[in-house]
């Protein structure tokens, strides 16, 4: 029943696709794909990305290409009816947890049957393997459901064709801004079949659990992965302030999203190998990062204030930019009004902060063209002339829109940095210390 669901909304599904793909990265400032060129041809392929962000981890899997794939979301959201018809129309199949009762596990069976047809017809299947979303720079332990399918689907037709594991990970610049950065990576994959062969004398729990290992491995070398102990805070500070350095160090030119990824992992790395040998002095810088990240944070202060060479010009900059963009801002405001009220309405009825990008995002998709045409057909009625005017200053208002209040924030967030004179004598005791340390 779900999978005939699926394939009658295929005409409607690529339509909308372009429509998915277009909006989705007009959701970041920045979007950088590496990696494709490792997509398996000859195979099925299950793809297993990190977990930070809820429906844009999947949506992130998604756009990677063209193809359709199918995925699968915890079963208690498919209770509600609208969700359950947006989630079957987007390809997406209820898996049940352990959390969800001991007898739901067997529903479970069905869906993996659906999934090895999936796989058969050569349909990518997309499933995150930590089971659960949070928003760290880290990765849980992977559950095996995803070892299930795979050696299921292998048994099923191996001998015909390869069963591929693709890890993805993928990078944002903020959990929980919208329009942000995006980083995704695509690792090597994991071959099942050519495993199974490899490894005869492993029963299916050994198997398991070694290609658990292995994709966890795949998966970190394509995130930041950082410990999560009590020196994560303090770790990922330093990754960032050390970034430029780290850069130049690196020969890495230029601002891409992934020369700053590949800096701040090569910093952790540093962080671990001088916490080996040097742990005293090691611990002494991160306990200091720690506290300057817990008094800049609780200041207001971003990251990006701190790193600016020149603050008081861009504060300056900023500042023109919002004067002269003030009229139109205040029509961005007015016109958007109704979407932007009611996803931070929405947004404030979820304590879990991680959702708040994925509603952001879906209320835009639905509620924006709506709009458009509504204001639009009013206008219209009283002259076609002003409609286009209206049509073509509306476009671009609602980005427009977030770039305004995101240069208020790094104004705000600027005159916060040249007020707290104690965090510029905390960043330079850092400064004294990683240049002894991390070089």
């Amino acid at each position: 029943m779900i999978m005939a669901k699926i394939q009658d909304r295929n005409r409607h599904y690529f339509f909308w696709r372009r429509y998915v793909d277009f909006t989705f990265k007009l959701a970041y400032r920045k979007v950088e794909y590496y990696g494709k060129e490792k997509i398996p041809k000859d195979g099925a392929i299950i793809y297993a990305p990190n977990h930070t962000n809820t429906l844009m981890d999947p949506l992130a899997v998604l756009v990677i290409d063209r193809q359709a794939k199918v995925f699968v979301a915890r079963a208690d959201i498919f209770k509600n009816p609208i969700l359950l018809k947006i989630l079957t129309f987007l390809k997406m199949l209820p898996i049940n947890r352990q959390r969800d009762g001991v007898d739901s596990l067997s529903k479970n069976e069905e869906i993996n049957d659906i999934v090895v047809d999936v796989l058969r017809d050569k349909i990518p299947f997309c499933i995150l393997p930590e089971g659960t979303h949070r928003a760290k720079h880290s990765l849980m332990p992977l559950r095996k459901g995803i070892f299930r399918i795979a050696l299921q689907a292998n048994e099923a037709f191996g001998d015909e064709m390869p069963v591929y594991i693709v890890p993805v990970g993928i990078e944002y610049g903020h959990f929980f801004r919208y329009r942000t950065s995006l980083l995704v990576q695509i690792s090597d994959p994991v071959n099942v079949a050519q495993f199974v062969k490899d490894n005869p004398e492993l029963n299916v729990p050994q198997q398991i659990n070694a290609m658990r290992d292995e994709l966890t491995e795949k998966l970190k070398k394509v995130i930041l992965h950082i410990p999560d102990d009590e020196n994560y805070d303090a770790t990922m500070e330093l990754a960032l302030l050390h970034g430029k350095e780290q850069r130049q160090k690196l020969n890495l030119k230029g601002n891409s999203v992934l020369n700053k990824f590949s800096a701040a992992k090569e910093t952790i790395k540093n962080i671990e190998t001088s916490l080996k040998f040097n742990p005293q002095q090691t611990q002494e810088l991160l306990d200091i990062a720690g506290e300057f990240s817990r008094q800049r944070r609780a200041h207001g202060i971003g990251m990006e204030s701190v790193l600016r060479p020149h603050i008081r010009l861009s504060i300056f900059s900023k500042i023109i930019f919002l004067l002269l963009g003030l009229p139109y801002f205040i029509f961005a405001a007015i016109t958007t009004l109704p979407v932007t009220s009611f996803s931070m309405w929405l947004c404030s009825k979820f304590k879990d902060k991680a959702f708040n990008n994925s509603l952001r995002y879906v209320i835009s998709f639905l509620f924006l063209p709506i709009l458009l045409l509504l204001i639009g057909a009013v206008v219209i009625a009283c002259s076609w002339k002003w409609g286009l005017v209206f049509a073509l200053l509306f476009l671009p208002c609602f980005f427009f829109l977030h770039e305004y209040l995101r240069s208020i924030r790094l104004v705000v967030s600027g005159i916060k940095w040249l007020k707290h004179k104690e965090l510029h004598a905390t960043l330079e005791k850092i400064k004294n210390l990683k240049t002894r340390i991390l070089t």
